[in-house]
């Protein structure tokens, strides 16, 4: 039984469904925690995808970028590979690491996933059953239970009611792409709300894409929040308002949230890597994520925010990279995108509280450019303004928004001289009127980074592109006193404020306020790389901080010092006595640090080294020039492998006999190759006829020899054997290629396997081969213990013999002959372990003329094939041996060949452009 409906009768979507509102509710603003309205922004990580002695890494990424919030699906497939040996401990260390780490978590335990993922993540032994998958079927139902069984218990004692970071849980996924009836829909998510409800789960349920869950009156699906997901790439206004605008109609007593925010796209076979697709930059994410935050959307989540690796279980036709041009990359390099999401992290981080409950009122704003659009939100008595370029081009510009602080709501117009220049695509949001330590910002057309008490001194910190003109109004009681290189400066009496015009340089530009108040304005990309670090306000002696007789009381709060450089990442940082440290992430190269300190640091270190330094009184900066060295560690060409060839040798390993059938009711299914070997008899004027369960590609060899024409990815085939057969006994070999189930649409559920095999005079007589040897490929390690699913690793040292050595720069060039056969190829590396604290992510660079599988000590690290896009493969750390003293193994199987020399590039070496060194700053008083 599933139990009673979920609410009583009448009560409509929003209304008193929350078990414990005192932890978390939501209503048509926002969601509130802990009695703290929230603005939630999450980003994906898919812990399977990432070996998991590297979350913590990619976590921190997070969180220094501003996430509040991560989310992921929980893979069915991935945790019960077989029915009855299920295990979720994976998953649990990764819920129990965020909550460590200080984030909330959002879970999507589906059943159904999609996320590229094989099947969508329904495990082959449910596909075995032959049933409607995401249906009200009743073995859809109780196989869903099942699931929910061992799922929804981890994530219930994981609830932010039962002191865990869960806020929210997701069921079913994008279920409007489903083509089944609406009423057997509504059954379904009915019943899978149900469970949850069973399951004690009393935070917030919520899917997306799926209309029925707007129902506003049917008391179990009332429950349930929709949400919206947007991957417009540079189609946004088209796309994102409507869709919004729909669901603030349908859900008008929810949130507006987006659980799917385009942070890239994935990459298949044949196509453009993801960062080399157009609609998936940095650009593009911040006009996204802005337009949504405009729309009025109080919670969003990147995908991805970090994609990682599928490595074997990518869905059909994907690549074994999940890089998806993320902000955090594959091999958890940072790039520019990342930079994008960190400055929508820092804003939010600053005024996220003022668009929880923020408004938009009408005909507030005015543009004096049509190409240029302002809206503004309001929320009490502070704002933020909305300013978006909508032709593709440069565009100068004044602009008007309402003053929210005014008791008549005045019309504030900017810029005071000149006018305002916005890039081609740009948008940007900028508080009005919010509170900043020593002072109100009144409005700033330069973006803002951070603020805060540097002990004596209040800071805050602006940023816009080099070259431009910003305005920056602020409030104060007396005519100021502004010192530094302004453009310009207003005194306004009446509403006690000062605005003051700025141009942004090459580097960073200071005035100084009302003896007070430190003014910095940033060019971007420098902004974005710099932050902030709290300390202890006693590490600076109090003779030293107040000998210049300063009035105000040194502050209790935190002592704020902002880092200014072109890092790649702050990592730790720490204080001791009279010293503070941070610790500086730099790519190769020189860096000038600047660090807003009160007086009057003594010595600087640089990695424990006492260095020179610049120490200016009066602006409170003090500078230091940091040298990275050059990479340590270059690219390393493998020539010299030793390989062994693997033919369709029915003595050869473990094979099983059995008629053709689905692959699925034989057992666990490889993410590799199916070898079916059958012998049969027919002279050269028979034909033949293969039919596959699923349009999976194969290659055919009859006697050896390969049949082109029925070698292709077609479920069914029909072909003459005059050019293949003799009279008597011939033999059939079949490598059928198994890599993976589609993700999404209507064959997820597709079967998998040569389903039969009919050989005749013609093909109305023809009779079926019964008689079938079959066999995985690679074959699985075996398991630790019995009781365990066997690992999809392989054996790296190869106990079997009969290997031979090869140059494959020698040899003569490969032949272009398709056999049937796999050569195993192997060749070893030495990677010393870094003396210095560097950062540096490896890869395989591999090209060759045959579709390859590669290994790594034994780990599955990529699927290789000839139309590419990807020839660099992500080496994880974990997988690695680092020292020297013990050797690393990289293992290529090569599809359809007897010899190596098909491989064209082996190549490992560093991702240069993600690499990094940890250098430690350190400054005393």
């Amino acid at each position: 039984m599933l139990g009673a409906p979920l609410t009583s009768p009448g009560l409509v979507q929003g209304e008193s469904q929350f078990q414990n509102p005192h932890i978390i509710r939501y209503d048509a603003h926002c969601f509130t925690i802990n009695g703290r309205d929230a603005f939630v922004f999450s980003g994906a990580f898919h812990y399977p995808r990432c070996p998991r002695a590297l979350w913590g890494d990619r976590l921190v990424k997070f969180r220094r970028a501003g996430f509040n919030t991560i989310e992921s699906y929980v893979f069915w497939n991935y945790h019960e590979p077989e029915e009855g040996r299920s295990d979720l401990s994976e998953f649990e260390g990764f819920v129990k690491l965020v909550k460590e780490m200080g984030f909330w978590m959002i879970a999507r335990p589906g059943p159904y996933v999609c996320a590229e993922w094989d099947a969508g993540g329904f495990p082959h032994w449910v596909v075995a059953k032959r049933f409607p998958l995401r249906s009200s079927h009743p073995q859809s139902i109780e196989t869903s239970q099942h699931w929910f069984n061992q799922a929804l218990p981890v994530i219930q004692r994981s609830q932010a009611t039962t002191g865990g970071p869960i806020i929210m849980v997701q069921i079913e996924n994008e279920y409007d792409y489903c083509k089944l009836p609406d009423p057997e829909k509504k059954e379904y998510i009915r019943a899978l709300a149900r469970m949850a409800s069973n399951a004690g789960i009393d935070v917030p349920l919520i899917t997306c894409w799926t209309r029925q869950v707007r129902e506003r009156f049917d008391p179990d699906l009332a429950r349930v929040m929709d949400t919206c997901n947007f991957y417009p790439r540079w189609n946004i206004l088209k796309e994102v308002p409507p869709a919004l605008a729909k669901l603030r109609k349908e859900e008008p007593a929810s949130p507006l949230g987006v659980t799917e925010l385009q942070g890239g796209w994935f990459s298949e076979f044949g196509g453009k890597l993801s960062a080399d697709q157009d609609g998936v930059d940095g650009a593009q994410l911040n006009m996204l994520s802005k337009t949504v935050i405009e729309q009025g959307v109080t919670y969003f989540s990147y995908y991805m925010g970090f994609g990682g690796t599928s490595f074997d279980w990518a869905a059909k036709r994907l690549t074994t990279t999940y890089d998806y041009a993320a902000p955090i990359r594959e091999p958890g390099g940072l790039w520019e995108k990342y930079y994008a999401a960190r400055g929508i992290g820092a804003s939010l981080g600053m005024f996220g509280g003022v668009l929880t409950r923020a408004e938009a009122p009408e005909n507030a704003t005015q543009s004096t450019n049509k190409y240029v659009s302002v809206t503004e939100r309001i929320g009490g008595q502070s704002a933020v303004v909305f300013v978006r370029e909508n032709a593709n081009a440069e565009q100068r510009y004044k602009m008007s928004f309402e003053d929210p602080a005014s008791p008549t709501r005045r019309t504030i117009t900017v810029p005071r001289q000149g006018e305002l220049v916005l890039g081609p695509r740009e948008m940007k949001m900028f508080p009005v009127q919010i509170p900043v330590p020593g002072s109100q910002l009144r409005y700033s057309t330069a973006e803002v980074l951070g603020y805060g008490l540097i002990l004596d001194r209040h800071f805050l910190v602006v940023y816009d592109e080099r070259g431009r003109a910003a305005e920056i109004a602020l409030a104060t009681e007396h005519e100021p006193t502004v010192e530094g290189d302004a453009l310009y400066q207003y005194w306004d009496e009446d509403y006690e404020s000062v605005t003051i015009g700025l141009r942004v340089e090459k580097t960073e530009k200071i005035l100084y306020v009302n003896d007070h108040l430190l003014l910095v304005a940033l060019p971007r990309d420098l902004a974005l790389r710099s932050w902030t670090a709290e300390f202890p306000p006693s590490v600076v002696p109090s003779p030293i901080a107040l000998e210049e007789e300063e009035t105000r009381p040194r502050a209790p709060k935190p002592m704020t010092v902002p880092f200014i450089a072109d890092m790649a990442m702050l990592g730790e940082t720490g204080s001791h006595q009279s010293r503070i440290w941070a610790d500086l992430d730099f790519a190769p190269g020189e860096h000038d640090v600047l660090a807003l300190l009160p007086p009057l640091p003594t010595k600087c270190r640089v990695d424990g080294v006492l260095t020179d330094f610049k120490y200016d009184r009066h602006w409170r900066t003090a500078r230091v020039r940091v040298t990275t060295s050059a990479l340590p560690y270059p690219s390393m060409t493998l020539n010299e492998v030793q390989y062994r060839v693997e033919n369709f040798d029915s003595a050869s390993g473990e094979w099983l006999n059995s008629p053709a059938r689905a692959l699925e009711d034989l057992g666990p299914i490889p993410y590799g190759y199916v070898k079916y070997r059958a012998e049969f008899s027919a002279s050269p004027e028979s034909k033949m006829a293969i039919s596959a369960f699923a349009d999976d590609g194969k290659k055919v060899f009859v006697n050896g020899k390969l049949v082109a024409e029925a070698s292709s990815s077609k479920k069914q085939v029909e072909f003459s054997l005059s050019s293949y057969a003799r009279s008597g006994t011939n033999t059939l070999e079949i490598a059928y290629e198994l890599f993976g189930s589609p993700n999404f649409g209507e064959n997820i559920g597709e079967l998998k396997g040569v389903e039969s095999v009919r050989c005749g005079a013609d093909l109305q007589s023809a009779t079926a081969i019964t008689s079938w040897q079959i066999q995985r490929f690679p074959a699985a390690m075996p398991a630790a213990t019995p009781a365990a699913t066997k690992t999809r690793d392989i054996d790296p040292n190869f106990s079997l013999g009969g290997w031979s050595s090869s140059t494959l720069a020698e040899g003569g060039g490969p032949s272009t002959e398709i056999v049937p056969a796999f050569t195993w190829c192997r060749a070893e590396f030495t990677l010393e372990k870094p003396d210095e604290p560097w950062s540096i992510p490896w890869k395989l660079t591999f090209e060759a003329d045959r579709d390859a599988l590669l290994y790594l000590n034994g780990k599955f690290v990529g699927r290789y094939v000839t139309i590419g896009p990807q020839k660099d493969f992500y080496l994880p750390e974990p997988y690695l041996v680092l020292g020297g003293k013990q050797k690393n193994i990289l293992t290529v199987v090569l599809a359809y060949t007897d010899r190596p020399q098909h491989i064209r590039t082996l190549r490992v070496g560093p991702y240069e452009e993600f690499a990094t060194r940890r250098t430690h700053v350190e400054f005393e008083w």
